[in-house]
């Protein structure tokens, strides 16, 4: 199976659908597949297979339209988000071998080929996964690594035909393509937010009748900010990227009352690696779930390895991302990762067993976790406090860390926003929160 093949294959009825919603305009089954291939035919007639070619295009039904069309073609398609610069576009290109990119001023060849013939072991995808420079880095991925997964997607996170999914977020970010080329191969309906704001994604989700929705917990905080009563038309909630914690958990199962409320642990290398659900999410809430099926979760010297048919090709049959964790009681727990850890006056600190502890804190919202530069101790442990309360003092914040954790692992710099920047994974940037904080010291 190829991650297209549900526009081959569809039906009649099924070419009169909606396929994808973006603000005011809705496209059918039949438009977008009938686009995808005059757009591939004459794609192919400028590249060859295995070619790569980079998409960066703002509107995300053009980006996911041509997306299809350089797969369909032959080609490698790297998605990027359309705020990257063309430094960092160009140097991408160099360093993969990326033969052109599609921005809004391409014109396709006049001519058009025959389109070749894929198999689910060709690559189709160059996922981009933060690195640990400004420059993104690339996964390569084949068919069969994702298909191999989109039953269980189905059945785990209760999806199917009849479902229509919100997603808010780049599709550059590999978790939010994957949400809705699965919903597609399911024959559903994706509804792409037209905004960042939550009250928009609320309105949207209504107009449309949204029955699933797809985001990563920062997202999900932002959404329960605005939500005032229970949404009981949602039957699927599934967010990844980082851990829920508790209170958002909590929220969520209350506010969607009828959902299957999911949050799966995966990497783009390593795909969908283990899953939590329902009360899981209360009772397991340090835990990161269950092995998703056909996953082979080992530990070796406190590292998490994956053994699955959904890795990446390069990285089969077992692969690690360098996250720390244990297993217990068949349950997994990730205690962070590696390369990220704060080295204190030679204490190691991972960042993320902090960042839960603040958030119990009453008053916080959110918290994020960092190391600065120290000339004494190597690395300073600095959190970043999103606060319910404006009352609520540093001091305050340091007086229930020194209840719940040792002294070194206490922040020894708090700093207060209104909220978090978020990177093009939505996940929250902690480099911005350390170059803005360095920026307003040079401004004093």
């Amino acid at each position: 199976m190829l991650i297209y093949d549900k526009f081959i294959s569809m039906s009649s009825q099924q070419a009169a659908k909606p396929c994808l919603i973006f603000g005011e305009k809705l496209y059918t089954y039949q438009q977008i597949s009938e686009r995808v291939n005059l757009v591939a035919s004459h794609l192919a007639a400028q590249i060859k297979k295995g070619d790569r070619v980079l998409v960066k295009l703002a509107n995300p039904v053009k980006a996911l339209l041509h997306f299809f069309a350089v797969v369909k073609a032959g080609g490698v398609c790297v998605l990027i988000d359309p705020a990257a610069s063309v430094e960092v576009c160009t140097e991408l290109a160099k360093a993969e071998q990326i033969l052109f990119t599609i921005t809004e001023d391409f014109v396709l060849p006049a001519k058009t080929a025959l389109l070749p013939k894929i198999t689910e072991a060709d690559l189709f995808l160059g996922a981009l996964s933060s690195g640990s420079t400004g420059m993104p880095k690339v996964i390569w991925r084949d068919h069969q690594s994702w298909v191999r997964a989109f039953s269980f997607q189905s059945q785990l996170f209760n999806l199917c035909a009849n479902d229509t999914l919100y997603l808010a977020g780049s599709l550059a970010y590999s978790a939010n393509l994957n949400a809705c080329v699965h919903m597609l191969s399911e024959g559903g309906t994706v509804v792409l937010a037209g905004s960042s704001m939550p009250r928009t994604w609320l309105k949207e989700m209504r107009l449309q009748n949204a029955t699933a929705i797809f985001m990563v917990p920062a997202n999900y905080r932002i959404l329960l900010k605005v939500l005032t009563k229970p949404l009981t038309g949602i039957n699927s909630i599934v967010s990844c990227g980082a851990k829920l914690d508790h209170s958002t958990a909590k929220a969520l199962l209350g506010f969607f009352p009828n959902a299957a409320v999911v949050e799966y642990y995966g990497a783009s290398e390593l795909g969908h690696v283990s899953y939590l659900t329902g009360e899981d999410l209360l009772t397991q809430s340090q835990s990161v779930g269950k092995p998703f099926p056909h996953v082979k979760i080992t530990i070796e010297e406190n590292v998490i390895w994956a053994e699955s048919p959904y890795l990446a090709p390069k990285y089969r049959p077992k692969a690690t991302v360098g996250d720390l964790g244990r297993v217990d009681g068949g349950y997994l727990y990730l205690l962070g990762r590696k390369t990220g850890l704060i080295n204190t006056g030679g204490i190691k600190v991972i960042p993320e067993q902090v960042e839960d502890i603040l958030r119990e804190c009453p008053g916080v919202a959110d918290a994020a976790v960092a190391g600065l530069d120290d000339s004494v101790k190597g690395q300073k442990v600095c959190a970043w406090i999103v606060r319910t309360k404006k009352e609520l003092a540093a001091a305050d914040i340091l007086a229930f860390c020194h209840k719940k954790m040792r002294p070194h692992y206490c922040p020894q710099k708090i700093m207060f926003v209104e909220d978090f920047p978020l990177n093009a994974n939505s996940k929250v940037d902690k480099k911005r929160l350390i170059q803005d904080m360095l920026a307003s010291r040079g401004r004093l």
